[in-house]
């Protein structure tokens, strides 16, 4: 005849925590602030270099005839800031040609996102009139906080026309 346990075993037993709840919670936020903390994501960065465009801000604001590019770098992890050379080339006689280079370039993150740097001011000045295919590129260094450097590059893929002119006499 088979005997039940809760004959043999008293009903407290099964109702009495062995652990109490308080050691229980403390157990559970070790375990999130570990995870959390220790267990960070492998740090990845990439740089979004937007096609050279004509800049109706610039004409609007300040007046002047310019080809502007747009570059974000943006992490999974935050970063201190973003370092770039980055250049707009032109097709001329079907060779490519750099019409714009200004040279080693930093952003900090920004305020509200330090996962980015935005670059949002490089611009060459242009004469309206004569249409031109532009590209662009940039390469550089994510410096990521708490130390760490990623390397980044991109370009805008296909030149694109727009109706003012680089260099232009």
């Amino acid at each position: 005849m088979p005997v039940k346990i809760s004959k043999l075993v008293p009903k407290s037993f099964f109702t009495t925590p062995k652990i109490p709840s308080i050691a229980v919670v403390g157990l559970l936020v070790v375990e999130y602030v570990i995870l959390n903390n220790v267990i960070t994501p492998e740090p990845k960065c990439s740089l979004n270099v937007e096609r050279p465009h004509y800049s109706t801000y610039l004409k609007e604001t300040r007046n002047i005839d310019a080809i502007k590019l747009n570059i974000t770098s943006e992490c999974n992890v935050p970063q201190d800031y973003t370092e770039v050379e980055s250049a707009i080339q032109k097709l001329e006689n079907g060779r490519q040609v750099v019409v714009y280079a200004p040279g080693l370039e930093r952003r900090e993150s920004l305020k509200s996102d330090s996962k980015k740097a935005e670059f949002r001011d490089l611009f060459a000045l242009c004469r309206l009139g004569k249409s031109m295919s532009y590209a662009g590129a940039a390469s550089g260094i994510v410096y990521l906080k708490g130390g760490g450097t990623l390397p980044v590059k991109d370009d805008s893929g296909t030149f694109r026309a727009a109706n003012c002119a680089i260099g232009a006499q």
